[in-house]
């Protein structure tokens, strides 16, 4: 739960009201599909632009040696908001006779998904959000993290009680947990990654935690403990010269489906799916051209144990366990991507999770029905295409379609689109937590980043060392289709089943310790009633002491602008802890104004 707050704790979301014959409406002009076209297009044309450039001979114009201004080895990415911070291009190439030996020198593979020995959160940068030295065959210690320590208010004028402020933030899209969730506004975040080996083998063990205790207060579930902990063994000779081998190992989390370079995106979710097993994934490296990389990728696990279900009220410290009883849940899944010059990566996917544990789900569930054991899958069929464009921009396009059967018993093997686990994606995609738990979802999400520094400074490299202004586009949609019940196509009609985020975010660093921006963020969880909508403006100021560095504090203030559905009935419309099933406080007006003070550091 990267950044989760204190408003996204693992509790049951409500049962939304009656539908009603009549709802009220607005004027204001939608933000809807047709802007999706363009931006698309505009992807694409850049897409095909790299790619026919990359081919069109063995050398690319990215592989120019690095210029004067290009920063040491190890050095820190750029802040976020800085020049470069969407297209910091890195070091060229070796030639392209050479590339396979030194390529198995250095120890590297390419990964079809976010590597798991990075932190869950990507940095305030552009970098990996782990140093980048190379590992040599000395045995060796390394420790890396990243934290994030927001304040975070929300205000807003109460009928007889004057101007109000409330801690966590009472907006609708503040919890993770939730499909309305931006990521605009993110929560407190602590990661620490602890390895040790050398370049064939390397430990990784990681303690994270989604709240900070000392300006908050001692929630246990918060406090994730020891997260991970698993070998990565590299296997550079296991394929001779046409290639690698690469193996995890051990209680770790493959992503796939991230519509960012280093992290989840703009939306920080997973068009594909993050695992959360024990198992094993191996990749598989072939370099079959100059130009043209196959990798294939292949794991399997399971949940080391299952949360004995029992019904509220439960002690504070525990996650909620569900509405049922969950089963011992497997997760298989594979994966075959083509790498282009290494600045296209087209990826097809399939993961299946699945349970057929009578002896677990046959129980009652929390609303005193009887549950009768059935066998319960989840499975997830995507394609997407990654760009890594230098100074044409980084871009995603991904489509997944996800088909579910009683999804409502499978314990959190796959964390997907903002669910995690079976009753969270029932919550947002199925109904409500007593649906049947079938239908099927198809998505698309995209990103796209440009910088104009690395644009017109091409084909040298760019570091970030100077001002830059960079722009960068991002959205989801989502189609709910193959419901099984009366009562579960009545819910989804109300909640909605076509679903649609849009954003764009514009940052301009003028000087080395000052960048200053702006976000929009249009969100649409029902298309088909417009009450249902709200719109998010936040100007922001980031301050750090380079232009390349490693630090970032945030100023932030946010306007909502809402749709009547949202101060009709805020129980349903806003997040736990003020709203849903569970709520600690009585149910609120969502505020309209919020303001944010945060630091964050990698290293």
């Amino acid at each position: 739960m990267r950044g989760l707050p204190l408003a996204g704790r693992l509790m049951p979301m409500g049962v939304p009201p009656a539908m009603t014959t009549t709802t009220p409406s607005r004027t204001r002009i939608p933000l809807g599909p047709p802007l999706t076209c363009p931006l698309v297009a505009i992807l694409l044309a850049i897409g095909g632009t790299a790619f026919a450039q990359a081919t069109s001979s063995t050398t690319d114009d990215d592989e120019t040696p690095p210029a004067a201004n290009a920063p040491p080895t190890g050095a820190p990415a750029p802040a976020a908001g800085s020049p470069g911070a969407s297209a910091a291009a890195a070091p060229a190439e070796p030639e392209a006779s050479a590339a396979g030996s030194q390529r198995k020198r250095r120890g590297k593979t390419t990964q079809l998904g976010l590597s798991p020995q990075t932190t869950e959160v990507a940095p305030p940068s552009a970098g990996p959000p782990s140093v980048t030295e190379a590992p040599t065959s000395n045995w060796g210690f390394r420790f890396h993290g990243f934290f994030r320590g927001p304040m975070r208010l929300s205000m807003d004028s109460e009928a007889g009680h004057g101007l109000q402020f409330h801690a966590p933030p009472v907006t609708p899209d503040l919890n993770y947990t939730t499909w309305s969730f931006t990521n605009n506004n993110p929560g407190p975040w602590g990661e620490m990654l602890f390895q040790y080996g050398n370049n064939r083998v390397t430990m990784t063990m990681a303690i994270a935690s989604y709240n900070i205790t000392s300006g908050s207060w001692r929630e246990l579930q918060d406090q994730f403990g020891i997260d991970r902990a698993f070998l990565t063994l590299n296997f550079p000779d296991a394929l001779g010269d046409v290639g690698m081998m690469v193996w995890n190992v051990g209680v770790f989390g493959d992503r796939y489906g991230a519509m960012g370079k280093y992290d989840g995106g703009a939306y920080d979710t997973y068009m594909i799916g993050r695992t959360r097993i024990a198992g094993a994934t191996g990749t598989f490296d072939f370099d079959l051209a100059d130009n043209f990389k196959l990798v294939a990728e292949a794991g399997a696990g399971a949940k080391m144990d299952v949360q004995q279900w029992h019904d509220a009220p439960y002690p504070s410290w525990q996650p909620f366990p569900g509405h049922v009883q969950m089963g011992t849940t497997m997760l298989a899944h594979t994966h075959v991507g083509g790498v282009f010059a290494n600045l296209l990566t087209l990826t097809g996917h399939f993961m299946y999770t699945w349970t057929n544990d009578a002896m677990r789900t046959d129980l009652n569930n929390s609303n005193g029905q009887s549950y009768a054991a059935r066998d319960a899958s989840m499975r997830i069929l995507g394609v997407d295409l990654r760009l890594d464009g230098g100074w044409r921009g980084d871009g995603y396009l991904g489509f997944s379609s996800i088909k579910t059967t009683n999804v409502g018993v499978l314990s959190d093997t796959i964390e997907v689109m903002h669910s995690q686990g079976g009753w969270q994606y029932q919550a947002n995609y199925t109904g409500g937590p007593f649906s049947q738990g079938d239908s099927t979802v198809n998505s698309i999400g995209f990103q796209y980043t440009f910088s104009l520094a690395a644009f017109l400074l091409r084909p040298q490299a760019w570091w970030g060392q100077g001002p830059d202004f960079t722009v960068q586009v991002f959205g989801m949609y989502n189609s709910i289709s193959g419901l099984t019940t009366a009562a579960d196509v009545q819910r989804m009609s109300f909640l909605g089943k076509h679903k649609l985020k849009l954003g764009t975010q514009l940052l301009y660093t003028p000087l080395p310790f000052i960048s200053g921006g702006v976000r929009f963020d249009s969100v649409q969880p029902n298309m088909d009633d417009r009450t249902h909508d709200f719109w998010v403006l936040s100007p922001r100021l980031l301050f750090h002491t380079e232009f390349v560095t490693r630090e970032q504090v945030m100023i932030q203030y946010q306007f909502y602008s809402y749709g009547s559905w949202y101060t009709n009935d805020p129980t349903h419309s806003l997040p736990f802890p003020y709203g849903q099933t569970g709520n600690l406080w009585t149910p609120l007006q969502p505020d309209r104004h919020t303001f944010t003070i945060a630091a964050s550091m990698w290293w």
